[in-house]
């Protein structure tokens, strides 16, 4: 999806989803104003509302969704310690994040649908040829890489997460690892074919930003509906490697050291302890 005054919106749920250290996600507003430079030039006044709307943003997440975070991280914490997780436990978690994804863009829908108007046909130039600029990037870094050599960045990378939580890995993860690489079914391209449907009808839907009712309806289509613009062969893709990461996830679970779940308890625990910590000191301001 691309970013709102829908730049504002997009790159800041994801920054604001994104940051997990405290100091990222202190700062994590202003990041989005430097990073909103990029695709849009804002007179001042709209600069002033954008900055005061990224600021209630990132109020609301803070005192609302991380604490709600925070509980879901508790439990799979202590599902983890008493070495009670099921495998269903982690398809509820990962259902409970898309519902959270949700209540984010009902969070960022008003403002979308009162700054996005407001921007004149220059604005909306610059941010559309921004924006296929960014994706045209993208294309061409797909191309650089081949098939192979895509497989490789993809198990580096997620050998390194395992690290990140376990240390060291057994040789069981190393060979669990290797199987849902081999059998994870490459996305890539077909992700890039949407990204350039949905921008397309998002450029549609700014033609008729005049026009509020129609634009509200395009604009929430574009927000709620977006697999309507995915191939079958995508969303077949998707569930195929959503079922294979759970499924390897669980397998991890219990291939765990005693010294590996101490880790993953602590790497918790902190989590839990900054969400928070976070959530505490935005409430009080």
């Amino acid at each position: 999806m691309p970013r709102a005054s829908l730049v504002v919106v997009v790159v800041l749920t994801l920054l604001l989803s994104a940051c997990s250290t405290q100091l990222g996600y202190r700062f994590a507003d202003t990041l989005v104003e430097w990073k909103l430079n990029d695709y849009v030039s804002l007179n001042s006044q709209q600069e002033q509302s954008v900055d005061q709307a990224i600021t209630t943003l990132h109020h609301w997440h803070a005192t609302s969704e991380l604490p709600y975070y925070s509980a879901q991280l508790q439990q799979l914490r202590d599902k983890i310690a008493n070495d009670t997780l099921t495998e269903a436990d982690l398809i509820t978690l990962y259902e409970q994040l898309l519902i959270a994804w949700q209540r984010m863009l009902r969070g960022v829908e008003p403002y979308a649908l009162e700054f996005l108007p407001q921007l004149t046909d220059q604005q909306v130039s610059e941010l559309l040829a921004n924006l296929r600029e960014k994706q045209r990037e993208e294309q061409e870094e797909s191309l650089e890489v081949d098939g192979s050599e895509r497989v490789k960045q993809i198990r580096r990378r997620a050998e390194k997460n395992a690290r990140s939580w376990l240390g060291q890995t057994t040789k069981v993860q190393e060979r669990l690892i290797n199987g849902w690489v081999v059998e994870r079914l490459d996305t890539r391209e077909l992700w890039l074919d949407y990204n350039s449907a949905w921008l397309e009808e998002f450029a549609r839907a700014l033609e008729k930003r005049q026009q509020p009712k129609i634009f509200e309806q395009e604009l929430l289509r574009l927000f709620y509906q977006p697999q309507q613009l995915r191939s079958k062969e995508l969303v077949a893709h998707i569930e195929h490697n959503q079922q294979l990461t759970i499924a390897l996830m669980y397998q991890m679970y219990e291939s765990l050291t005693d010294r590996q779940r101490r880790r993953v308890l602590s790497k918790l625990d902190g989590y839990i302890e900054d969400m928070n910590e976070l959530a505490n000191d935005f409430a009080s301001k």
